[in-house]
């Protein structure tokens, strides 16, 4: 009994103190409770993260603050879908305030290039947001029809451009199948049915009407590049220029089919001045899809043209390629 406490009077009963209840359990509840919503709250955030960045990439700046977009073209272009759907999905996106198509590519199949081309000034149209090119070591034909329709072009001065113009070919194997002593048969419904077949040389007449296609296509590209560069090139000017011939970056600036001359980082700041973005923009662009060696060869992709399948074809092509 310490000094503190009262004596007990005689015969009064001697009342023991209860021990103090330890207070360790409830400590270590709380810590738990207070770890498990820390988690929680990670897990959440991860899922809106995930939910905004969905299939892209931030590679710089605040994955909630304002940024511009990273469209890459690279290599052949055999398909449309994956830059349109990209262009979709970032003139939807509130923090994306200006869109970059980032060409690296000597062009390719006709129709996915004017796709692609239709779809930025549509996304311009609806969206109001600025859409910039920016050139890398080539942006020729087809990959230059798809950058003139952007609202600035930004080339590297060695990069590789122009090359307005169309390319048919095919690869004759009639000497090769007489050598081999194979005789295909070939039964049409017209006479220009089988033009442009492997087995069989041109006729004049198959010839002419090829050459009629590809001035056709000539003229749609000529067209396309004047309508893009409003203000900058007339369609005569680009007709005077538009005989297949490539162009370094710097040339290209002197007949005005770039606006200015830098690298992807110039190409962002300019991006980040016309989008009203303050100070270095942060960067977003598309996840990298992998394929492998099996894909490429047996890809059943509807914008794709399987490898063994391009082997193997007999068609001519008609492409905007360099």
């Amino acid at each position: 009994m310490s000094e503190l406490d009262p004596v007990p009077s005689a015969g009064e009963p001697i009342v023991a103190t209860p021990p103090r209840r330890s207070r360790a359990g409830i400590f270590f509840f709380g810590a738990f409770s207070g770890c498990l919503a820390v988690v929680i709250g990670f897990l959440i955030l991860g899922v809106v993260i995930a939910s905004i960045a969905g299939n892209d990439t931030t590679s710089r700046g605040d994955v909630f603050g304002d940024k511009v977009a990273i469209i890459p073209i690279d290599g052949e272009i055999l398909g449309s879908r994956e830059a349109i759907d990209a262009l979709h999905r970032y003139a939807r996106n509130s923090s994306v305030k200006a869109i970059i198509m980032r060409i690296n590519s000597p062009g390719g199949a006709i129709a996915p290039s004017q796709e692609i081309y239709e779809e930025i000034r549509n996304v311009r149209a609806r969206s109001g947001k600025p859409i910039i090119a920016s050139l890398d070591s080539v942006a020729a034909s087809g990959g230059y029809y798809i950058a003139s329709a952007c609202d600035r072009i930004v080339a590297n001065p060695g990069s590789i451009t122009g090359s307005i113009g169309v390319i048919l070919q095919w690869m004759q194997t009639k000497d090769l199948l007489a050598w081999a002593k194979l005789k295909p048969e070939t039964i049409t419904s017209g006479a220009m049915k089988a033009a442009g077949s492997p087995y069989q040389e041109l006729t004049d007449a198959q010839r002419a009407y090829f050459q009629d296609i590809v001035m056709q296509l000539h003229s749609q590209f000529v067209r396309a590049v004047a309508a893009g560069r409003k203000g900058k090139l007339t369609e005569a000017e680009v007709g005077k220029i538009a005989d297949g011939r490539v162009f370094t970056g710097e040339q290209a600036l002197g007949l005005k089919l770039v606006d200015e001359l830098g690298n992807l980082d110039d190409a962002i700041n300019v991006a980040g001045k016309l989008g009203g973005i303050h100070g270095r923009p942060g960067t977003i662009y598309p996840k990298k899809r992998t394929r492998g060696l099996f894909d490429a060869l047996t890809s059943d992709d509807s914008d794709t043209e399987t490898a063994i399948g391009r082997i193997l074809s007999r068609r001519p092509r008609f492409l905007y390629q360099w």
